[in-house]
C-alpha cells in the first residue's frame, strides 16, 4: 500500500529585540497564503541617526506590499509589479531592504533588493542563493527615500523543492 501526502505549513516570526524602546526591531514581514506570497523587509538602521524610526518604512512597504498583493489580476503573481506598486505608494521616512515571493505550482517567482534574500535547498543542499546587493560592506541597496529604485531589484523565477528565506 503506497500513499502520499501534501503538509503545507505557514507562518512568521519575529524575534522580540533587547532594544526596550525598539522591541519589534526593524523588520517587517507578511504572508498572504491565499495567494502563497510572501514578503519581508529589513529597515534601514542608519535612520535612527536622524531622529527616524527605521522600522516604520519597512512596515509601510509591506503593508503597501499586500495591498498591491490584492490588486493583482486573477492568476499568478507578479512579485516585480507588487514591489513596484508598493514602492510608489509608501510615503514613510527611511528605507529598507526588500524580497517579495511567490509559489505557482512548482515555480518561485521573487524579486530582491539588497542583502535580504533567499535560498534554494534541495536535498539538504543549497542550490540557489539570492545574491546580495550591495555598494560596499553593510551598505546595501535599499527602497525609500534613497537613490535606489525597484528597477535595481534582482527578479528571480525557479522551479523550487525546498525554500529557506532570511534577512541579513
Amino acid at each position: 500500500m503506497s500513499w502520499s501526502r501534501k503538509v503545507n505549513w505557514t507562518g512568521g516570526l519575529s524575534l522580540m529585540q533587547d532594544d526596550e524602546l525598539k522591541p519589534r526591531g526593524d523588520d517587517a514581514h507578511f504572508i498572504y497564503a491565499k495567494k502563497p506570497t510572501i514578503g519581508l523587509a529589513d529597515g534601514g538602521g542608519g535612520w535612527t541617526w536622524r531622529g527616524v524610526d527605521a522600522a516604520e518604512y519597512a512596515r509601510q512597504l509591506m503593508t503597501d506590499s499586500l495591498i498591491a498583493l490584492h490588486n493583482q489580476p486573477k492568476g499568478a503573481v507578479n512579485p516585480k509589479m507588487v514591489l513596484f506598486e508598493a514602492y510608489s505608494n509608501t510615503r514613510a521616512q527611511g528605507s529598507s531592504t526588500a524580497c517579495i515571493m511567490t509559489l505557482d505550482g512548482h515555480i518561485l517567482r521573487a524579486i530582491n533588493i539588497g542583502d535580504s534574500g533567499f535560498m534554494l535547498i534541495r536535498h539538504g543542499k543549497v542550490i540557489y542563493h539570492s545574491p546580495v546587493q550591495q555598494r560596499s560592506f553593510n551598505c546595501p541597496y535599499q527602497l525609500g527615500n534613497t537613490k535606489d529604485h525597484p528597477s535595481l531589484a534582482m527578479v528571480h523565477e525557479l522551479i523550487y523543492i525546498y525554500i529557506y528565506i532570511y534577512l541579513n
